[in-house]
């Protein structure tokens, strides 16, 4: 990571990598809350404090009361989100995945690319197989500058998500793939999601009490 660092400042020069490189893009502070808005409805995100889910110490993390919990060492190291995915079958249920799953890894650099996958078989009912598979490929494409309702951000770094999921029991293969472009701010994080048609923008935050 410090390589990549390094090569682009030599192409590119340094004084805006550097400052980047130096940067908090997705702050976890205890009492910071997002306020994001999609024109018609309004998400609510905040970070309520530690909790202990799967043996690690993680960060609580409410989006509309909802909880979901993250891994984040430093600012200079991987983002990881708990994923659990189930399949309910006979009236029982099947655990797909359960683990810290990798989403960003820092520090960002355009140009960067990463992917996450994870793969399993379960046997349903005793009787049929279930092949399980989801990859998360994530590419750093550029840096912009963003205006939302909560005002104008330079420096945002724009990823792009693309999530493929495949399951498969007997001869049914079913494959959903989603895609989503982030912009994270310095200092702010996310200000901007898209997915599809659909634009979730900052409206208000606070980071920290």
């Amino acid at each position: 990571m410090r390589r990549s660092i390094l090569l682009s400042c030599l192409v590119l020069g340094c004084s805006g990598l550097l400052f980047r490189s130096g940067q908090d893009y997705y702050p976890l502070v205890r009492g910071s809350l997002w306020k994001y808005s999609d024109g018609l409805d309004t998400v609510y995100v905040e970070v309520a404090g530690d909790s202990l889910v799967g043996g690690r110490n993680a960060i609580l993390v409410n989006t509309d009361f909802a909880p979901g919990f993250w891994l984040k060492d430093t600012p200079e190291a991987d983002v990881r989100r708990w994923v659990r995915h189930t399949y309910q079958r006979g009236g029982t249920e099947y655990v797909l995945e359960e683990r810290y799953a990798l989403v960003y890894l820092l520090p960002l650099v355009t140009g960067n690319a990463w992917y996450d996958e994870y793969a399993d078989t379960v046997v349903v009912l005793g009787v049929d197989t279930l092949r399980y598979r989801r990859r998360l490929e994530v590419h750093v494409a550029d840096v912009e500058a963003v205006t939302v309702p909560a005002g104008g951000f330079d420096d945002c770094y724009r990823i792009e998500f693309t999530e493929t999921v495949e399951t498969a029991i007997a001869d049914s293969l079913a494959t959903v793939t989603t895609n989503h472009t982030e912009w994270l701010a310095p200092g702010v994080g996310l200000v901007r999601r898209r997915t599809g048609d659909t634009e979730l923008e900052l409206a208000e935050y606070r980071i920290g009490f």
